[in-house]
């Protein structure tokens, strides 16, 4: 498994997870799923400016 399908995997979780949470919870577990957002963004970058590489 990939790192950025390890990350999909476990944002989808700790989405699911916040869905049933109570509000203090749902408010950490959301900061954490940014947190992971962020991260896939950044290896979508960094592969996006090594592919444009010759």
């Amino acid at each position: 498994m990939t790192d950025a399908n390890f990350l999909r995997e476990q944002l989808a979780l700790i989405r699911e997870l916040a869905d049933r949470a109570d509000p203090h919870i749902r408010k950490r577990l959301l900061a954490l799923a940014e947190k992971y957002e962020r991260r896939l963004a950044e290896q979508r970058g960094t592969r996006k400016v090594a592919a444009d590489r010759p």
